[in-house]
């Protein structure tokens, strides 16, 4: 897939999707993943960005008016 930016996932967009979707996951949301017996949102959350099973895509807004959508499936990240 071409980008315009890069395709590496920053430290702010994986701790915003990370507490998002601990948020989501403390409200009763359906669980992407086997948590084997995980209580902790975050880390359930955290488990499901490492098996790339997040429900989220990534949405990066640029000067020219570009809108840039990145799925957890095609994106590098820091684990």
């Amino acid at each position: 897939m071409n980008y315009v930016s890069t395709n590496r996932m920053t430290k702010y967009e994986k701790a915003r999707i990370l507490g998002t979707r601990a948020n989501q996951i403390s409200m009763n949301a359906s669980i992407m993943i086997d948590p084997k017996g995980e209580k902790d949102p975050l880390k359930i959350a955290e488990m499901e960005l490492k098996q790339r099973k997040l429900p989220i895509i990534i949405c990066r807004y640029h000067p020219n008016g570009l809108i840039e959508e990145l799925s957890i499936e095609n994106i590098i990240f820091d684990e």
